[in-house]
C-alpha cells in the first residue's frame, strides 16, 4: 500500500511535486482522473513555492476533502459533523507524532522561497532524500486512516 521512497522519488523525476504526488495516487483511488488529479494540485508543492504549509500535506488534505468533504448531498444541519474535519483533525495528529512541524520551511530547516534557502535544499539533497520518505509516510497514514 502507498508508495516508497523510491516511487515518489520516480514521481518527482518525472517533473511531480510533493502535493501533485499525494494528490494524485489518492485522486485515483477515489474515482478521480489522475491527469486532473495532477493539474487541481499544481502550484503547491515546497508549501506554494513560499515555504508554506507543506504540499504533501496540502494533499493529504485536498484528497480527504475530495473522499469526505461538504457537498449539497449532505443535509445542512450536518455539514458542521462533516467526517473530512475529523479526518484532517487524525492525520494532523498522526503526521506531528512523526514531523516536528507541518510548514515547509521548518521541516526542511531553510525557506525554498530564497536564493540561499534553495541552495541549502539542494546542497542536503532534501528534495531527493526527505521530501520522498516524508511523502511515502504521509501516504502510509492515509492509508491507514481513510
Amino acid at each position: 500500500m502507498g508508495m516508497t521512497k523510491e516511487e515518489v522519488l520516480q514521481e518527482f523525476e518525472k517533473g511531480y511535486d510533493c502535493a501533485q504526488v499525494v494528490f494524485h495516487y489518492w485522486g485515483e483511488k477515489i474515482g478521480l482522473d489522475g491527469e486532473t488529479a495532477y493539474k487541481i494540485s499544481t502550484g503547491f508543492g515546497a508549501g506554494m513555492l513560499q515555504g508554506e504549509t507543506c504540499g504533501a500535506v496540502i494533499g493529504a488534505y485536498m484528497a480527504m476533502g475530495l473522499k469526505y468533504g461538504v457537498s449539497e448531498e449532505i443535509p445542512e444541519g450536518e455539514r458542521q459533523k462533516v467526517t473530512s474535519i475529523l479526518k484532517n483533525e487524525e492525520f494532523r495528529e498522526r503526521f506531528l507524532e512523526k514531523y516536528r512541524s507541518t510548514m515547509c520551511r521548518e521541516l526542511l530547516e531553510a525557506d525554498f522561497s530564497t536564493k540561499e534557502g534553495a541552495e541549502k535544499i539542494r546542497e542536503k539533497n532534501l528534495m531527493t532524500t526527505f521530501c520522498p520518505q516524508l511523502v511515502s509516510d504521509i501516504l502510509a497514514i492515509l492509508d491507514e486512516i481513510m
